[in-house]
């Protein structure tokens, strides 16, 4: 499976080496070029697109606080018009609701460098997962991929997420200790981020008489924090976010002690990789939830501070897994 881990001086030189990596591991690039202060990517493999931007000390959505900040932001679509910008490739994209432009997540970095990058995908390329080693031992990541494991047959099944809400990826001062912004992030898939309850992962799925369209994984409902219509929840929980609907959870995805505690085992050096499993809420309910299905290559654990280390490798029954605080993903 492609695997790539390097340094990179900056934001933009990480998009860069990305843009790179995705090209020689079947990816066809419509567009790299500066934009602004940074940089801006759209790609494609099949029929689905990826749009990533670069942003350096600047804010690229079309709503924000008014503040500039470090970030590299992502959303997905079907298609890339080069007469528009990058933060305006609507068609096929998440749309926030009651508006007409798109939303999506981010990884709130820095001005750099970053001693370490990890760009992981399976074998088909269908599944990325980038993860940033922002500062030492403080982690931040964005992913995508064509489809969920699904639970069943559903219309649809693209996600992509990051570590950080698009729309707050601009606040250069997010205060301290909040994960996915300045601490280490929570695990991918969870639902909304921990400094405002924004939401940070989306998954395109039909459900009852929402089609065509993305869900938003989160509580919250605000159109700017990438409410698009329909909410869904997550097995893992976002710190301090206390969620109303029903599902079985991990627990909060960045306090260790908040798992289940026998998740990993002193003797033996074992430690479970637990599914991130993604729901809808259907129509004409507050608390009826149906599962879409799972991260195919992110995987819930604390097995960091519990036997294994930053960026450590596991392998379980000759698969290899890279182990970050809060998650772990399928390297090989």
């Amino acid at each position: 499976m492609p695997y790539q881990n390097g340094s990179a001086t900056s934001t933009t030189d990480l998009l860069q080496q990305l843009v790179t990596f995705l090209a020689a591991n079947g990816w066809t690039t419509d567009l790299s070029a500066s934009e602004g202060l940074g940089w801006r990517a759209h790609l494609h493999k099949s029929a689905n697109y990826v749009h990533l931007r670069a942003a350096e000390n600047e804010a690229v959505w079309q709503s924000h606080f008014g503040s500039t900040a470090y970030s590299l932001a992502i959303y997905t679509g079907t298609s890339f018009n080069s007469g528009q910008p990058w933060n305006n490739q609507i068609t096929g994209a998440p749309i926030q609701s009651g508006g007409s432009a798109p939303v999506g997540a981010a990884a709130y970095t820095s001005a750099g460098p970053f001693t370490n990058y990890y760009f992981m995908t399976d074998s088909a390329a269908n599944n990325v997962v980038v993860v940033i080693e922002v500062t030492p031992g403080l982690f931040a990541y964005v992913g995508w991929g064509s489809s969920l494991v699904t639970a069943g047959t559903i219309t649809g099944g693209a996600y992509f997420f990051g570590s950080a809400n698009g729309f707050q990826a601009s606040d250069p001062t997010p205060g301290a200790n909040v994960p996915g912004y300045s601490a280490t992030a929570a695990c991918p898939g969870t639902n909304a981020d921990s400094l405002a309850g924004n939401n940070v992962c989306y998954v395109r799925a039909d459900v009852d008489s929402f089609t065509g369209k993305w869900i938003s994984i989160g509580p919250n409902t605000a159109g700017t924090t990438g409410y698009t219509g329909k909410a869904g929840a997550s097995s893992v929980r976002a710190h301090s976010i206390t969620s109303t609907s029903p599902i079985p959870s991990y627990a909060q995805s960045d306090g260790p002690s908040e798992f289940q505690f026998l998740q990993t085992s002193a003797q033996d050096g074992r430690a479970n990789l637990l599914p991130v499993y993604l729901w809808a809420l259907r129509d004409g309910t507050t608390t009826g939830f149906s599962m879409l299905g799972s991260l195919p290559t992110v995987f819930c654990t604390n097995g960091v501070g519990n036997g294994f280390s930053n960026a450590s490798e596991y392998s379980i029954g000759g698969q290899t897994y890279k182990m970050f605080p809060n998650f772990a993903v399928l390297k090989a």
